[in-house]
């Protein structure tokens, strides 16, 4: 069977015609390889936006460790706002129509799905950084004096009790975003790949 009926068999709608040995789907197309590329500059969008609230926070405290607290969380959003950004610009939607399309496919899926994986990773050494500067914001709102505050016991077990919940809290609300935002994608680009590796 030839690859490029294949091809426009697995897509749903009309795609441009082949440009030096490439298809390109439309600026909106519906090919989870554009989906996913879209996901990515989402992401990057909702970062930068944290990263600005983040930086605002900033400005808004005078203790420094709150400050200090607020200046790991800004260089995190800045790592994931730079990570994000780049997958955006490396998730190629340009498309072989010959024998190299499955392996296109597959390099694109391997790609994305250790990406999703490293940042899970990452992250979790970053929520108990920021679960630390939520609370030293919260108590800097309530107390004038936060370094005799985090020198009282208990404030420092609720602290260490505060992370405990939240980190492993965090990780899964955060696994849970990446399958929303990506995951049905990756399911269909996997279908399409399953249903190139059928057809040979």
């Amino acid at each position: 069977m030839d690859l490029l009926e294949v091809w426009k068999k697995l897509e749903t709608e009309k795609l441009k015609q082949p440009v030096k040995g490439s298809v390109i789907p439309p600026k909106r197309s519906k090919h989870p390889v554009q989906k996913l590329k879209s996901a990515y500059l989402q992401t990057t969008g909702f970062a930068a936006v944290f990263l600005l609230m983040f930086i605002y926070l900033f400005f808004q405290f005078d203790e420094p460790l709150v400050k200090g607290g607020l200046v790991l969380v800004i260089l995190s959003y800045i790592f994931f706002f730079i990570i994000n950004y780049s997958m955006y610009r490396k998730v190629n939607i340009e498309l072989p129509v010959d024998k190299n399309l499955k392996t296109a496919l597959q390099h694109t899926y391997h790609f994305i799905t250790d990406n999703i994986k490293f940042q899970e990773r990452v992250a979790l050494f970053i929520y108990p950084i920021a679960a630390t500067s939520g609370f030293l914001m919260g108590g800097a709102l309530g107390s004038k004096n936060i370094n005799s505050m985090m020198q009282e016991k208990a404030v420092i077990i609720l602290l260490i009790v505060t992370l405990i919940i939240l980190t492993p809290l965090c990780f899964y609300i955060t696994r849970w975003l990446y399958k929303v935002s990506y995951g049905k994608c990756l399911r269909e680009l996997k279908e399409k790949i399953d249903e190139l590796e059928r057809s040979e």
